[in-house]
Order: C-alpha cells, then structure tokens, then sequence
C-alpha cells in the first residue's frame, strides 16, 4: 500500500497554516496556492490511496489510509476557499464547483468514518461516492483532467 510522504501532509496543510500563525498572513499571500496545485498535489493521490485499497492487513495499513482521508478532507477544505490561480475564485463561487467539493467532502469525511471504524465495506461505499464528483468536475471545469 502506498504511503503519503511527509513532503505530501506538509503540503495538505500548508494552506491553514498560513491563515493560523499570527504575523505570518500578513507577510505571505492569503492564498499562495492554485486549485490546480492543490488538487494534483494533495487531493489526487489522496484520492488514489483511498480508490486503491484492497485489504488493509496491518495498523499501519489503516494508518495510511486515514492519512489519506484526511487530505482528502483537508484539501477540499482548501479549495473551497478559491486559490490562487486566474480561474480559481469564479469556480469555488459556482454552485456547481461548490456541490462537487461539497459531495467529495462528504464522501472524505464518510471515508474516514469508515477507516476508524476498520469497516472496509463502508470504505468501498464511500469511494465509490467520491468518484463521480471528482469526474464530474473535471468535465465541467477542467476537460481532459482525469
């Protein structure tokens, strides 16, 4: 099973760092990040571990993957709020982006239920969930990503 890197987490976390440290705002850009970078840094091969998970044997096998649903989740945080990219307020404001990053949210969150709870079942049903709005917003928003 794959593992997330210490490279990977720091990146996932980057982003509420900034906006957490005192003095630290207001000398880096709000939002120093891209959706794009975001998603192709941390969602993606969150979102990979989580839809490649077969049989978690040991702890930390399940470790891994809760790792992985929590940058899931954090990413989705993250992009909710826009980014830096030319593109990236005017989709975090549309209500289609919004219901897609809201459904991934919720199949994250559902994920992570699943994981602490070692239910594998309840993990394949919540990644079965999260494909289709990460399809569907590529359509809609990014052709040709998938």
């Amino acid at each position: 099973m794959q593992r997330l890197s210490l490279a990977f987490c720091a990146t996932a976390l980057a982003g509420m760092a900034i906006a957490a440290i005192p003095g630290l705002a207001e000398e880096a850009p709000a939002r120093p990040l891209t959706i794009r970078e975001i998603m192709e840094s941390v969602i993606t091969p969150a979102s990979d571990i989580l839809w490649a998970v077969e049989d978690p044997q040991s702890d930390e096998d399940w470790r891994a993957l809760e790792h992985a649903a929590i940058a899931t989740i954090a990413g989705s945080v993250l992009v909710a709020q826009g980014g830096a990219g030319p593109e990236d307020d005017a989709w975090a404001s549309e209500p289609e982006w919004r219901a897609f990053n809201g459904i991934m949210l919720k199949a994250a969150t559902d994920g992570l239920a699943a994981i602490r709870a070692r239910d594998l079942d309840a993990l394949y049903n919540a990644n079965d969930a999260l494909y289709p709005p990460c399809e569907g917003c590529h359509v809609a928003f990014n052709p040709g990503v998938q």
